[in-house]
C-alpha cells in the first residue's frame, strides 16, 4: 500500500489522517510535554511508535468501513477489533537496548487505550512480556515493520533508546541524591511518559477531529493574576488585631515566594486568611519560576465551590477556562480512539488554575487507566496548594509522601502543605516514609502565641458519662442558643446530623413562637443547594440560625458563630470546628466550644473518627487545665494517632502481608511468587500497576454521581442533551457537577431497583424529585415516602 494511504482515522466530515502526521506530531508533543520530567526522549519514542500497528491495510479497510456505516447512521463495525497497540510495543521490545528502558516503553505502547498492565502480578505472572514475545501473525507484523520502518526511517531506533539510557541514568542519579525509593519513583515515572502519551495521542486526535493545530501552551501570565490579587489585598480593612495578625501572614507569603522550589508548610491557625495568603504565594512562585499551573487540593468536594468562589472573586474574573473546578460528580465514558467526547479537554487538567479534592488528587496518579492518568504531566512544573491536609487518610499516608516527594524532586513541583494543626509527614521518628522537607521549610514564623493572644475560644469539656441522648442534645443546643443568639453544631454522621435536625425541628413546629432559622448541610445536599445555604447564612449575619452540619463546614468554610457545640472527634477536628467560632474575634473575650459525646453513636464503620475521638478522649481524661489546642498537645495527639496507624500506612491489602506500596515498589511477592514457579527470567518493571490500580480507592466505598432536582439542574440536563458542541457540553457539564450527589454502590443500586433515579445518558442518572428534601437533600429512608415508581421523571 502506498504511505500516503495509511490513516488513523476519518472525519465526520470525510478528511483522513495520515498515520504518518499523527505519529510525528504525537512524539514532538510528547517530548515537549516530557521535557518536565526531564524525559523527552522517552516519551518521544513511545509516541513514535505507538501507532505504527495502523501501518497495515487491514486497519485502514477497518476504518473505511465503519466511517461508511456512521454516515449511514449505523453503529461503527468491528470497534476495537483491529488491534495496533501490540505492535509498536513489540518493535520497541525486540531492540537492542537495555530491558528496563524497553519495558518502560513498550508498557505505555501496549497499554495506552485502557490501562497499565502488570509487571508482574501478585500471582507470579507476567502479563505484559507474555504479550510480547507472542508470535501473532494476525497482526500483519510484516506488513507494517516495513511501513513503519520507511515512514519513520530518519528515527534510527537504537540512537533513541541510546538518548532514553542517558534520561534513566540521569533519572536514577537524581533518585540517589535525593534518597528516594528508586522502585517506587520508577513506577511515577513510568506513570509520567504514559500520561504524555496517552495525552499526545488524545489530544492531537482532538484537534484533527475540529481541525485545529495543537497548541503547545505558554506560561500563564501570572504578573497579572499577582496585580489582581494585590488589588483585592489592599481593600480589605487591616485595623482589627485578627486583621493585622493575616496581613502580616499574607506579607510573609509574598516575601517567601521567591524562594527556590521546594516542599514548604504554612502553619497559620484557623482563621488566619490561609486561602488568600497561600494563594498569593502560589501566584508569585509561578511568576519568579515560569511555572505552568497552580493546583489548590482541599479535602472535600463540599467546599470547592465555596473556596472557587472566593478566588475567583479575588482574582476578579469570572473566565471559566482560567480556574477549573474538577467534580468528580458526573462520568461520561471515553471514546479514546475517535475523540468525539467533551471528556479529552476536561480530563487534562490545563487550565491554568485547578481546584481539586485529595481523592481526584490520589486518584488520578494511583490509578491504572489511560483517562484518570492522562493528566498526571500537568502536575510538574506546578505550585500544588494543600489545605487541611491532616485530612489525608492513614492508609494513604506513604502513597501519598511519596507522590509528593516525586513532583518536587523529579517533576519540579513545588508544594505547599496547609494546616492549622500540621502532622508529622516528614517525621522519620513517627512514620518510615516521611515527605522530604526543603530546608528551613515553614513560610512563617510561629504564629500560634499572636492567635492565643486574641483568645478567640475556649474548649469547654461536656462529656457525660454514657453521652448525651438525641433530646439531651437537643435541650443543650437549645440552651446554648438562648444564650448567643446562633450556634453551629458539628456531628460525624449525616445520620446523626439529620436526626438531630429533624428533633429540633420537630421542637420549632410545637412550639411556634420561637424565632429560630434552622439549617442543615451534609453531602446529601448537591454542593449548589449547601452553597446557597452558606450564603443564605452569611447574608443573614446568623441572625437567630441554627446550623446542623457534618463535619464538611470543618474546611474551607469561612464563617463565625457565637457558639460551636462539637460531638467528639480527633484534635485537628476540634481545632476546625473551633475556627468557626468567633473567627474574626468579634468579642475580644472569646467564646465557647463545647465537646460533647452522643450516646450509642455508631462510627464503627469510621475507624479514623472512632480513633481520633478515643485519643482525645483520652487527652481530655488525663488532665483538663491545659489549653487542648496547643502545639504540644496536638503534636502528642498525632503522635498516638499515627502509632496507631502505623501498619496501616502502606495501604494494607486483604489480610495478608500484602501491601499497595510495595506492589508499585519492589513487589516482594511477586518477585517470590515468579521464583516459587522456578522461573529466573524476571521482567526488569516489576512493578503490578494493574492490580494496585484495581485495589486503589481513598474512599472504601465506591460512589456513583446522580444529578439531583434542585434550581436549574432540569433545565441544564435539558440543555446538555441537546447540545452537539464539545464546548457547549463542556460548559453544562461543570454546571452540572454542582447539582450532582455521590451515592454509595449500595444505595444507588436500591435506588436503580426502586426506580427512584433514571438514566439521562448512558452514564448520568436523574433523582426522582420525590427524594430531594429542600432542606435535608438526598432522602435516605424512602420506604417512609409513598413511592410513585412510574412517576419517574416528576
Amino acid at each position: 500500500m502506498n504511505q500516503q494511504k495509511y490513516i488513523s482515522r476519518i472525519t465526520k466530515d470525510g478528511r483522513a489522517q495520515l498515520t504518518s502526521e499523527h505519529l510525528l506530531e504525537c512524539a514532538e508533543y510528547a517530548a515537549f510535554i516530557g521535557k518536565k520530567f526531564s524525559a523527552s526522549n522517552l516519551c518521544r519514542t513511545a509516541a513514535l511508535f505507538h501507532d505504527i500497528g495502523k501501518f497495515s491495510t487491514e486497519f485502514v479497510e477497518y476504518l473505511y468501513r465503519s466511517h461508511e456505516a456512521e454516515m449511514r447512521g449505523e453503529k461503527a463495525i468491528g470497534m476495537g477489533t483491529v488491534i495496533h497497540s501490540t505492535q509498536g510495543a513489540k518493535y520497541v521490545y525486540e531492540a537492542n537496548a537495555n530491558l528496563l528502558i524497553k519495558e518502560l516503553i513498550s508498557i505505555c505502547i501496549a497499554c495506552h487505550h485502557g490501562g497499565l498492565m502488570d509487571g508482574i502480578s501478585p500471582e507470579g505472572e507476567t502479563p505484559l512480556r507474555d504479550r510480547l514475545i507472542k508470535e501473532n501473525e494476525n497482526l500483519n507484523y510484516t506488513e507494517i515493520f516495513e511501513a513503519a520502518g520507511k515512514t519513520l526511517q530518519k528515527y534510527n531506533i537504537d540512537s533513541l533508546l541510546k538518548e532514553c539510557d542517558n534520561e534513566i541514568k540521569s533519572f536514577v542519579e537524581c533518585c540517589n541524591n535525593s534518597k528516594l525509593d528508586k522502585p517506587f519513583m520508577l513506577h511515577l515515572l513510568a506513570k509520567s511518559i504514559f500520561s504524555c502519551l496517552v495525552d499526545s495521542d488524545r489530544y492531537n486526535a482532538y484537534c484533527f477531529e475540529v481541525n485545529k493545530p495543537m497548541n503547545y501552551a505558554a506560561i500563564p501570565n501570572w504578573g497579572n493574576y499577582a496585580q489582581r490579587l494585590e488589588n483585592k489585598l489592599a481593600s480589605f480593612s487591616g485595623d482589627s488585631e485578627i486583621n493585622i495578625i493575616r496581613s502580616k501572614i499574607s506579607n510573609a507569603c509574598l516575601e517567601e515566594s521567591k524562594r527556590p522550589k521546594g516542599i514548604y508548610r504554612l502553619d497559620v491557625p484557623t482563621g488566619g486568611g490561609k486561602t488568600l495568603a497561600s494563594l498569593r504565594f502560589a501566584l508569585n512562585h509561578a511568576k519568579e519560576h515560569k511555572m505552568e499551573h497552580v493546583i489548590y487540593v482541599i479535602p472535600y468536594l463540599s467546599v470547592i465551590e465555596q473556596t472557587a468562589k472566593n478566588i475567583r472573586e479575588a482574582l476578579n474574573t469570572q473566565d471559566e477556562s482560567f480556574i477549573l473546578e474538577h467534580h468528580s460528580n458526573v462520568i461520561i465514558s471515553d471514546d479514546s480512539e475517535e475523540a468525539h467526547t467533551y471528556k479529552l479537554l476536561t480530563d487534562r487538567w490545563d487550565s491554568p488554575i485547578i481546584l481539586t479534592t485529595m481523592v481526584q488528587f490520589l486518584e488520578s496518579i494511583y490509578s491504572h487507566k489511560s483517562s484518570d492518568l492522562r493528566k498526571f504531566h500537568n502536575m510538574a512544573n506546578t505550585v500544588f496548594i494543600f489545605d487541611e491536609v491532616q485530612a489525608l487518610p492513614p492508609k494513604c499516608i506513604y502513597l501519598f509522601n511519596q507522590a509528593i516527594n516525586y513532583l518536587h524532586y523529579c517533576a519540579g513541583s513545588t508544594i505547599l502543605l496547609c494546616t492549622a494543626t500540621q502532622p508529622p509527614l516528614d517525621n522519620k521518628q513517627v512514620i518510615e516514609k516521611p515527605i522530604l522537607l526543603s530546608e528551613y521549610p515553614s513560610l512563617i514564623p510561629d504564629m500560634s502565641n499572636d492567635f492565643a493572644k486574641l483568645k478567640r475560644t475556649r474548649i469547654k469539656k461536656c462529656i457525660k458519662p454514657g453521652g448525651y441522648t438525641l433530646e439531651e442534645l437537643r435541650d443543650f443546643v437549645l440552651s446554648k442558643y438562648n444564650k448567643e443568639s446562633n450556634c453551629l453544631v458539628i456531628l460525624n454522621t449525616k445520620k446523626t446530623a439529620e436526626a438531630l435536625y429533624r428533633s429540633i425541628n420537630s421542637y420549632l413546629e410545637n412550639n411556634p413562637h420561637e424565632n429560630i432559622k434552622l439549617v442543615h448541610l451534609s453531602t446529601n445536599m448537591c454542593p449548589a443547594h449547601r452553597l446557597d445555604t452558606i450564603n443564605d447564612m452569611k447574608k443573614n449575619n446568623l441572625k437567630n440560625t441554627i446550623c446542623i452540619s457534618t463535619q464538611l463546614i470543618e474546611a474551607g468554610v469561612d464563617i463565625s458563630f457565637n457558639c460551636v457545640i462539637r460531638v467528639i472527634a480527633g484534635l485537628d477536628s476540634i481545632a476546625q470546628a473551633a475556627g468557626r467560632c468567633n473567627r474574626n474575634g468579634e468579642d475580644p473575650n472569646g467564646k465557647n466550644v463545647y465537646i460533647v459525646n452522643l450516646e450509642n453513636e455508631n462510627i464503627g464503620m469510621l475507624p479514623e473518627i472512632k480513633t481520633g475521638a478515643d485519643i482525645t478522649y483520652a487527652i481530655l481524661s488525663s488532665n483538663s487545665e491545659y489549653d487542648i489546642l496547643s502545639s504540644n498537645v496536638i503534636q502528642n495527639y498525632y503522635n498516638r494517632y499515627f502509632n496507631v496507624h502505623r501498619t496501616k500506612m502502606s495501604y494494607p491489602i486483604g489480610e495478608g502481608a500484602v501491601n499497595l506500596y510495595d506492589l508499585l515498589s519492589c513487589n516482594i511477592k511477586g518477585r517470590g511468587a515468579i521464583q516459587n514457579r522456578g522461573r529466573n527470567d524476571c521482567p526488569a518493571l516489576v512493578q503490578a500497576f494493574q492490580t494496585a490500580g484495581e485495589v486503589f480507592s481513598v474512599i472504601d466505598n465506591r460512589t456513583t454521581s446522580v444529578i439531583v432536582p434542585y434550581k436549574d439542574s432540569k433545565k441544564l440536563v435539558g440543555e446538555y442533551t441537546k447540545a452537539t458542541d464539545i464546548d457547549t457540553k463542556r460548559k453544562l457539564l461543570r454546571q452540572l457537577g454542582r447539582y450532582s450527589v455521590s451515592l454509595y454502590s449500595h444505595k444507588f443500586n436500591e435506588f436503580q431497583r426502586l426506580g427512584v433515579i433514571y438514566p439521562i445518558t448512558n452514564e448520568m442518572y436523574m433523582l426522582n424529585s420525590k427524594f430531594y428534601d429542600d432542606k435535608l437533600g438526598v432522602i435516605d429512608d424512602i420506604y417512609n415516602i409513598d413511592l410513585i415508581v412510574n412517576d419517574k421523571k416528576s
